[in-house]
């Protein structure tokens, strides 16, 4: 489900991307976007650190801040696919956690206080919203 999942947003963001400005660009995107699926696996295991720390809500705050930075201000299309990828990733990660557990418990071991499963659902929802406005702000770029 997770390669499927991400090799058809890859597929859709490309297209309607292409359809929209068409440049060899897209291209790099597809390139970058390809290299982000498994970035972070790969970074688990290169850096074997133990828990990891790309699975904490602390980095999922700061990767948005920074993705949104490289999609409004980057005029890489490698950066951004790959920033898009691995943020759609770690989406895939906390649905499928979701899914299993129905909670984010482990994402958020790194806070003092334990969070509701209401407020980290409202968590989630944030997460994928942001996700879905940097998809469009790529798009329509």
């Amino acid at each position: 489900m997770f390669f499927v999942s991400s090799v058809l947003y890859i597929l859709v963001v490309s297209a309607i991307k292409w359809w929209i400005h068409p440049t060899i660009s897209t291209l790099f995107f597809l390139t970058g976007a390809t290299v982000g699926l498994y970035f972070l696996d790969i970074a688990e295991v290169v850096f074997s650190v133990h828990p990891s720390p790309f699975r904490t809500i602390v980095f999922v705050t700061l990767f948005a801040v920074v993705s949104f930075f490289v999609i409004t201000s980057s005029g890489s299309m490698l950066a951004i696919g790959l920033v898009l990828s691995i943020f759609l990733t770690i989406l895939l990660w906390q649905l499928g956690e979701w899914a299993l557990l129905k909670n984010l418990n482990s994402w958020y071991g790194m806070l003092a206080d334990p969070i509701p499963v209401s407020v980290q659902r409202i968590v989630l929802y944030v997460s994928a919203i942001i996700f879905l406005i940097e998809t469009i702000i790529f798009i329509r770029w």
